[in-house]
């Protein structure tokens, strides 16, 4: 949770970049941006500093800050209460594809116990083996896919077999169709680039919507963490 007193700088740190790279900043520079005094912006900074909020970098007589994946994470935290305080909607995003069949292996991996009990614990539900595989061929639909792999989602933790190591992933509740909820899977690791989108459901999908390969579907995905009621 951030300070109330840290909030301007990090909003300074954003609105400067200090989010994607580091920025060249003095805390005499920070000062005049925050209309406050040079002593409390260094203080600031030394506080965010220690808490892990910023790393600060010297090179060549110049200082450089940038935002920590904890600052970055806090200043999200942030923006999505902000958003509920104000009554902001949900951001959906709209994704459509062609329906194909996959090589199979993802029936054995949702239908591992390291992953189906988080499923069951965090998403509600013990999904059918196997995901609903859909091709994106336009390149909005496959920049939107980028987008929802740069998002937060429900979080599901990877896990070691005692054989080996699987990895984790992030999970967005989605309606298929108009007609069927379901969750959206974005895998830390898969075979899979940014042409192809997994679905997981409690139901066989293509057995209730009579789908097959080659019909083209709708997705509309929230990016609210939220499980599938």
């Amino acid at each position: 949770m951030l300070k109330p007193s840290h909030i301007p700088t990090i909003v300074e740190l954003l609105a400067e970049g200090a989010k994607d790279k580091p920025v060249p900043l003095t805390t005499v520079e920070l000062a005049k941006k925050l209309g406050k005094s040079q002593q409390l912006a260094s203080k600031h900074l030394d506080e965010m500093e220690r808490e892990g909020l910023v790393e600060r970098i010297r090179s060549r007589g110049k200082t450089y800050v940038k935002l920590t994946k904890k600052g970055i994470s806090s200043a999200s935290e942030l923006y999505a209460s902000l958003q509920a305080a104000f009554g902001v909607g949900e951001q959906l995003l709209e994704i459509s594809g062609t329906i194909f069949s996959g090589l199979g292996e993802a029936a054995y991996y949702t239908s591992m116990n390291g992953y189906k009990k988080q499923f069951v614990s965090k998403l509600g539900f013990e999904p059918f083996p196997g995901t609903l595989n859909l091709r994106l061929s336009t390149p909005l639909d496959r920049k939107l896919k980028r987008d929802l792999a740069s998002s937060k989602g429900i979080h599901i933790e990877g896990f070691n077999d005692g054989t080996r190591t699987f990895g984790g992933a992030e999970c967005f509740r989605a309606m298929l169709n108009e007609k069927t909820h379901c969750m959206v899977l974005v895998l830390e690791r898969t075979i899979y680039d940014d042409s192809v989108l997994e679905i997981i459901a409690p139901e066989n999908i293509r057995k209730a919507l009579n789908l097959k390969d080659g019909n083209r579907v709708h997705v509309r995905i929230s990016l609210r963490d939220s499980s599938l009621s």
